[in-house]
């Protein structure tokens, strides 16, 4: 059974291509920038925006792991066209090539409200899922952390920054933190369970922390003492709509701005209940963001993301 992963190189999809592998799967990896697939597993260019560079790789495959999508717009890589058309794509190239089984990583708080419009590409795009004829699983999680994240680091990278770090809104929303080998794990465990096939899933950690709590976690990882000025959300638009023209990765978005009015969780006892272990919690596994510099944490909040924190 060949298993191809969209996104091989990205935060989850290097865990589930190496992953795989480890247990003997062969995997195929599908990349934009093939030369920076996992070693040791076949790599193949091709980009989801591009339908003629998908039928070579879905030759011969019998499972896709679909992780391609944006959080953050950049040119033509919008929400619409890569959450949305580009799953639009691997599904058409799927059924051709006669795929019998897909997983698709989704994210918790989809919404057929067209206003938000990250969520609303993620909704429209699992509705084409589950309507390709492909049988199924959608895997919906809350943010990851682990080394190369880019929410821990960015968090990491304000508070090694000043002593008082804005924070947008009541800091009260809330989240369920999930490491990305639990995730890529529960991924893998989806494709191998019958019971699986043609439903929807949520998955977090094994707690539910409000962003203020995860400012405080960061704070106390790094050794730092950080006041927190909360900011009313219409107060910090005007900027925050400027750094998203002036920056290429801006350290916030006013998509982002908008999610912090829900919370994304599920029930913590969401990966024990299905895939029968308990994800590592948050606190006692961010080391990852001590080796952060002071000119790295500057870049990151001039938009700039070093290679040697997202190192995919």
């Amino acid at each position: 059974m060949t298993v191809l992963v969209t996104g091989a190189t990205g935060f989850v999809g290097r865990r589930v291509a190496a992953g795989l592998a480890s247990r003997g799967t062969p995997v195929r990896a599908l990349s934009r920038a093939s030369k920076h697939a996992p070693q040791g597993i076949e790599s193949l260019g091709g980009d989801v925006l591009d339908p003629p560079s998908l039928a070579k790789v879905f030759q011969a495959v019998d499972s896709v792991i679909h992780l391609v999508a944006v959080i953050r717009e950049q040119d033509r890589l919008t929400f619409q066209r890569v959450n949305y058309e580009g799953t639009r794509n691997v599904l058409d190239a799927a059924r051709a090539a006669g795929v019998r089984r897909l997983v698709y990583a989704s994210t918790i708080g989809v919404t057929s409200d067209p206003s938000y419009r990250y969520l609303h590409s993620r909704w429209l795009a699992e509705q084409d899922v589950a309507r390709a004829g492909i049988p199924f699983t959608i895997l919906r999680f809350s943010v990851g952390f682990g080394e190369g994240d880019e929410f821990f680091n960015v968090l990491a990278a304000q508070v090694k920054l000043a002593p008082v770090v804005p924070v947008i809104g009541t800091g009260r929303a809330r989240f369920q933190p999930i490491a990305v080998d639990d995730v890529a794990r529960c991924l893998i465990a989806c494709l191998d369970r019958p019971d699986l096939v043609d439903k929807t899933l949520e998955v977090g950690g094994p707690d539910h922390l409000t962003y203020d709590q995860m400012l405080d976690l960061v704070s106390q990882t790094v050794g730092a003492h950080t006041l927190k000025l909360h900011l009313p959300a219409g107060m910090a638009k005007p900027a925050v709509w400027a750094m998203e023209r002036i920056m290429t990765r801006p350290p916030v978005t006013l998509e982002q701005l908008k999610m912090l009015r829900h919370d994304s969780v599920t029930g913590l006892d969401s990966v024990e209940t299905v895939f029968g272990f308990r994800p590592q919690p948050v606190k006692g596994n961010l080391d990852y963001i001590k080796r952060m510099g002071y000119l790295d944490a500057l870049r990151i909040n001039m938009g700039w993301m070093p290679r040697q924190v997202r190192d995919h």
